[in-house]
């Protein structure tokens, strides 16, 4: 959960790719519980300005990051910022994110056996996958891959 003061709120002229309709923009917030933050690199698409980044929390975002498929915004780069088990900065840990992908579904156990999910799925640059509910599924999906890192320059040689 995030805080914020009247004071701080950014007028929209001010954000480069515009206020989202029922969002504000804020140049300081204050954490009150630690928990998962989800960083993202945005911009317009098809643009070459310096990208904006945008710090939102995760298990709340993950259900709305579809709105990037094809959309006007795009992003260019996401990692999470693990806050959760201290507040000493110390202990805080960032994972640089090597995928994103939407809409996939997962088996769930649950008290009565399992039912399948719909999650948001991320995967770290060093391989491990973890996943955000987002709704139940009446079906299997692979899901869309929202956003995907580029390799680096030697590995692509």
């Amino acid at each position: 959960m995030f805080v914020t003061s009247e004071r701080n709120r950014l007028p929209p002229y001010a954000l480069p790719f515009g206020e989202p309709e029922g969002a504000t923009a804020w140049t300081a917030i204050e954490q009150l519980i630690p928990r998962d933050v989800l960083i993202l690199r945005v911009s317009p698409a098809r643009s070459r300005v310096v990208p904006t980044i945008v710090m939102l929390d995760l298990t709340t975002t993950a259900p709305h990051l579809e709105q990037f498929v094809g959309g006007d915004v795009v992003l260019r780069g996401a990692a999470v910022l693990s806050t959760k088990f201290a507040r000493e900065v110390d202990r805080w840990r960032l994972d640089p994110l090597s995928e994103i992908r939407v809409g996939v579904t997962e088996p769930e156990q649950y008290s009565q056996g399992e039912r399948l999910v719909t999650v948001t799925r991320f995967t770290t640059a060093a391989g491990r996958t973890f996943s955000v509910p987002v709704a139940l599924a009446t079906r299997p999906a692979r899901g869309r891959r929202l956003w995907r890192a580029k390799a680096p320059a030697a590995a692509r040689r």
